[in-house]
Formats: C-alpha cells, sequence, structure tokens
C-alpha cells in the first residue's frame, strides 16, 4: 500500500512530488511520458530561465530532478481508478494501492472526429465504460480506439453486451490480440454516423453501415478526466472541477494542472502541483495509519 501516487510527470506532478517529499512523504510516480511539454519547441515565458528551454529539456529535467530525490518513478500507462476508501490504480502491467491520489496527467487533445459526435452524446455516444455500459446490457456496443485503453474499456463491457467491437479508425491496434476473447476488431475508417432518435449506425469508407447501439470514445490513453469522470468526479468543459485548494469531491485526491482548466501554462501546472502535493500530505497525516 502506498501512502501518496501522483499520476503524470510534467510540471504538476513533479512539483506536487517535491512538495510532497519536503513535507515528509515520498510518493510514487506514474507516468506515460512526457505529454504535451512534447510540442512545446520553445518555452521563454517562465520565471528563472534566462535562455530558452525545449519541452523536452524541461520534462527530463524535472525527472532528473525529482529521482536526485529518491522518488521512484514509473513508466506504464494507467488504465482505470477504483474507489473503495482507498484508491486502486490498474495499469498494463501492475496494480497500486494508494491512500492518497494527485491526477496530473495533463488533458486528452485526442478528440472523436465525427460532425455528428456531439449530437449524440448522452444518446449513443459515451465516454465511461464503468459509467454507461449497464445501459447497453444485450446490446451491441463498438469502443473506439487502437491501444490497451481501448482494449480495457472493452473487457468492461464484454460481460454485459450481446457483442463489443473495437474500432481502430485506420489505425493499427497497438494491444495484445490474444487479450481480445469475444471481442472484434474493424479496422475500417469512420466516415459519418447516423440513427433517431439515437445512435444506431456507423458509416465506413466503404459506404457500408455498420450497426450498432453504442460507441464508447477510448481513444490514446486514459487522461486524468477520463479517470476522473469513472470515478464520479464533476466534469466541466472536459476538465475537472476542483477546490481552490486543489482538493476534489473524494476524501485524498487532488487534481492539478492542465486537466483542471484554466490558464494552460508550466506556471499554473507548477503552482497547482505545489498546492496539491502539500495538501494530499496534510491529508494522510490525518490518517495515523498512513504516516
Amino acid at each position: 500500500m502506498e501512502k501518496l501516487i501522483i499520476a503524470g510527470a510534467g510540471p504538476a506532478g513533479i512539483s506536487a512530488a517535491l512538495y510532497a517529499v519536503r513535507s515528509g512523504i515520498t510518493p510514487l510516480i506514474i507516468h506515460k511520458g512526457i505529454g504535451a511539454l512534447e510540442k512545446a519547441a520553445k518555452i521563454e515565458n517562465y520565471y528563472g530561465l534566462p535562455d530558452p528551454v525545449s519541452g523536452q529539456e524541461l520534462y527530463e529535467n524535472g525527472l532528473k530532478q525529482i529521482k536526485a530525490l529518491g522518488v521512484p518513478v514509473v513508466e506504464d500507462e494507467m488504465l482505470s481508478v477504483e474507489y473503495d476508501g482507498d484508491y486502486t490504480i490498474h495499469t498494463i502491467t501492475s496494480t497500486y494501492q494508494t491512500k492518497s491520489l494527485i491526477l496530473a496527467t495533463g488533458t486528452k487533445r485526442n478528440t472523436l472526429a465525427l460532425k455528428e459526435a456531439r449530437r449524440y452524446e448522452g444518446s449513443g455516444i459515451s465516454y465511461c465504460a464503468i459509467c454507461d455500459g449497464f445501459f447497453y446490457r444485450q446490446k451491441d456496443v463498438a469502443v473506439i480506439g487502437n491501444g490497451e485503453y481501448a482494449l480495457h474499456e472493452a473487457k468492461v463491457l464484454e460481460p454485459m453486451a450481446a457483442k463489443v467491437t473495437i474500432l481502430t479508425n485506420g489505425m493499427e491496434p497497438t494491444f495484445e490480440k490474444e487479450a481480445l476473447g469475444t471481442i472484434q476488431v474493424e479496422t475500417r475508417k469512420i466516415i459519418s454516423a447516423g440513427g433517431e432518435p439515437t445512435l444506431k449506425w456507423l458509416e465506413l469508407e466503404n459506404h457500408e453501415k455498420f450497426p450498432l447501439d453504442g460507441l464508447f470514445v477510448a481513444l490514446g490513453t486514459a487522461g486524468s478526466t477520463d479517470i476522473a469522470r469513472k470515478l464520479g468526479l464533476m466534469i466541466e468543459n472536459n476538465h475537472i472541477m476542483i477546490e481552490t485548494d486543489t482538493s476534489t469531491a473524494l476524501p485524498g485526491l487532488f487534481a492539478a494542472g492542465d486537466c483542471t482548466g484554466g490558464l494552460l501554462q508550466v506556471s499554473k501546472a507548477v503552482y497547482e502541483g505545489a498546492l496539491a502535493g502539500t495538501k494530499a500530505v496534510k491529508y494522510l497525516k490525518k490518517l495515523p495509519e498512513a504516516v
């Protein structure tokens, strides 16, 4: 059982870890790589940088800094989180338990490129298999995505639905096909969607209609917002709603950085990360068994 796990190793996650360590608790960091910083060729509007640095350089410096303090860092893909008084985190390779969790994996920029997507949200298109799978019992459903996250969502739906298909939308699957079980895979691109009053079909690239009752979006990897949505937290404009101290509606769960919206800048992520790390330690110190 970990005391504190931080999901993400960008400015928010590393700052949270730095402040947690200084406050007396060494966290475990789980991350999937550089994230949005990779696209920052030059950062020059951050305090203390007389010369511009790349996002890659800033990311690598952050990892070096935190590892020098003895903080364990695991590079793995987070798939889901469960809460039953403690937090259980499932990744591709392992399962972790922790008393407190800080979500700092940034914001997902993978969007469903269907002009009809917004029309069918809540009427056939869902972003959470755990939340909405119950409504599709013994129905035909599909998951759009080509990675481990898509496979995970399909596995959640498999015991409930009559048929589950992973739609890769023209991408090559990156998951292990041996793990599919009864789940089918369709690799053709999706052109459009239709049905009245709810989603009933997708048009594939050869103009064939693919019938279905529900479509679950699981593009790329599970971001902080995906995890928060599955835990029942408030989401607005695809961002996690937090209190001013970065806390959420669940005890011991904090969020920081781009996933909380607002100014999507390193400076804001560093501040929220520092605050989340400090508040998580204060929360833990109220739990005699955790310190």
